[in-house]
């Protein structure tokens, strides 16, 4: 199924803080993590929530059903990030195999998160996730992804993490949502994108040796919900995948 990546704004705003006195200190707090987790079943219904309150008024991204979103959270192909102190969605992805292609699509992620690059890291976990339990190129498949022509957001995006062009792809305007821009023909055009097998090397190096702990502002706390030992159990994995591909090799 055509899916694009979206980033969406938010209507809510930002918290606003006052002082305690004219003379008083300004107060500082550390800034609130966000948590990566596979969003499980009992979440799906606020997963669906969160997707269904931006691709009904996004006409860049593919909307998909409550049933659809709940059956990814049932095969563990729905992957979310949430605030640790509220618990509400900050954004959202899917990663689900079609084929002999596993497409990572439906990203959303709230306009006043952008700069900490939510996306980016969601994206990477997906990824990494995808790869590390699933092995694509073990069962000849591939990892791809979707972008509506007129999307330039999730573009620099798939780069940065490796993915890179593969072609053109037009649905017609009658197997398309009715709320999905169409072209001048009526159709829906966009782009494919593929993750290359060499990229599997790279990205387990970024976890291993690029990524701190933070997000990008350098101060938020990126925390990781992978049971049974963390953070720790997915890095291994991508490092045994990477094994495994050069001994295909």
């Amino acid at each position: 199924m055509w899916s694009g990546l979206r980033f969406t704004t938010s209507r809510g705003g930002e918290n606003s803080t006052g002082t305690m006195g004219i003379f008083a200190p300004a107060l500082t707090s550390a800034p609130d993590p966000f948590v990566f987790f596979q969003v499980s079943s009992k979440y799906a219904g606020q997963a669906y929530d969160f997707h269904q309150s931006i691709s009904s008024t996004n006409e860049h991204i593919w909307p998909r059903t409550e049933e659809q979103i709940s059956e990814f959270a049932e095969r563990g192909e729905l992957f979310g990030v949430r605030r640790l102190s509220t618990g509400e969605f900050a954004g959202l992805c899917y990663s689900t195999l079609e084929g002999v292609e596993w497409e990572i699509g439906g990203l959303t992620v709230t306009e006043k998160n952008r700069h900490l690059h939510l996306g980016t890291m969601l994206v990477r976990f997906a990824l990494a996730h995808t790869i590390a339990t699933s092995r694509p190129w073990h069962y000849q498949q591939q990892i791809i992804a979707h972008v509506h022509e007129d999307n330039q957001n999730p573009r620099n995006l798939l780069r940065r993490i490796g993915f890179e062009f593969l072609e053109k792809v037009t649905i017609p305007g009658d197997q398309a949502p009715a709320s999905m821009k169409r072209d001048e023909n009526g159709n829906l055009s966009g782009d494919k994108f593929r993750f290359p097998q060499a990229g599997v090397a790279q990205l387990s190096a970024w976890f291993d040796n690029e990524f701190a702990g933070m997000l990008a502002d350098g101060k938020t706390p990126a925390e990781f919900e992978i049971p049974p030992g963390g953070l720790e159990t997915l890095k291994e994995a991508l490092r045994e995948a990477v094994a495994d591909l050069r001994v295909q090799e």
